[in-house]
């Protein structure tokens, strides 16, 4: 990451973050009046032909209100698992946990983005879901099959492709003085630039 990008990164966090955040909020339900960030990356995923989950909040029915702030980022869920071509509906619902598929014993293979709304930074993490003994269990997915390792490709050139830099772990979990969040009173960068409530793996183990 060029020093360039970690600059807007902190003049951002200083500027948008000070004030009870009302200069932020003010900005995000501008941004939430549109859904342009969706679009630019939607069709792109689309055409990796996997499943995927996305979160975000939505100008139709979310806006930030004085009390609470919440996310600034879209969170995308791709499902890796080349075995997987559709989420079960089979109860009447989307089941996104995949109960049925962990009940065979099989790990879910998934790859998560992180894509801030304001600054072109994201962050992935690579990790599978186990189930033994009705108890699920988080890992960080270190190795691939070839066709989850292309899907993975896939997802990075599309990033790259849109000028989006991707966030080390050094950086993301930088504190940050002075400022809190909606959960939490001594944030880090991704608490800030990302979500106080999905986290990646690996930060909720630390």
């Amino acid at each position: 990451m060029n020093n360039n990008i970690k600059g807007e990164i902190f003049e951002f966090i200083n500027q948008y973050f000070s004030n009870d955040r009302k200069i932020l909020r003010e900005k995000a339900n501008e941004f939430l009046k549109e859904s342009y960030l969706t679009d630019l990356f939607l069709k792109e995923f689309e055409s990796i032909n996997i499943v995927t989950h996305f979160q975000s909040l939505s100008s139709e029915t979310d806006k930030f209100l004085k009390e609470e702030m919440g996310d600034i980022s879209d969170v995308w869920t791709f499902y890796l698992n080349e075995d997987i071509d559709e989420v079960d509906t089979s109860e009447g619902y989307e089941d996104w946990d995949f109960r049925k598929y962990l009940e065979t014993g099989k790990s879910l293979h998934c790859c998560r983005v992180w894509i801030n709304w304001f600054l072109k930074i994201y962050y992935i993490q690579n990790f599978g879901i186990v189930r033994k003994e009705k108890i699920e269990t988080d890992y960080i997915l270190k190795t691939f099959e070839a066709y989850e390792n292309e899907k993975y490709n896939s997802i990075l050139n599309i990033m790259n492709k849109k000028g989006y830099e991707k966030i080390t772990d050094e950086l993301a979990l930088l504190k940050v003085e002075s400022i809190s969040t909606d959960c939490n009173d001594n944030p880090n960068i991704f608490d800030c630039l990302f979500s106080d409530i999905i986290y990646p793996i690996h930060f909720r183990i630390n």
